[in-house]
């Protein structure tokens, strides 16, 4: 009787709990790990970086949501470029990832 329903009880809780775990700290992002993925490290205004994964289908547009998420309260009005020399400014939201954008560093100025 009781261990019965403390297993069925139990097993709700985990799951939930272990996808938490498994998901990235970020809130609301999230990828198609179904679809082609790349790494882009972004380093911030604040000094920090961090590490995003981004399907090849994500654009600018998703670079900057993806700060905004990580970022809460953060600069509102701000100019990313890729990391080179010399540096480029992605100024078209609508540039995907694939365009050049895989597995760079973007810094945000």
């Amino acid at each position: 009787g009781g261990s019965g329903a403390s297993e069925s009880a139990g097993a709700p809780v985990a799951a939930p709990a272990a996808a938490a775990a498994a998901a990235p700290a970020v809130g609301a992002w999230n990828i198609d790990e179904s679809a082609p993925v790349t790494s882009i490290q972004l380093r911030l205004r604040d000094g920090s970086r961090l590490v995003a994964r981004f399907n090849l289908t994500h654009t600018v547009a998703d670079i900057r949501a993806f700060i905004a998420s990580a970022k809460p309260g953060g600069a509102a009005e701000y100019t990313l470029q890729l990391s080179g020399f010399p540096p480029k400014q992605l100024t078209d939201n609508t540039q995907a990832v694939s365009d050049g954008l895989a597995n760079s560093v973007i810094m945000q100025r």
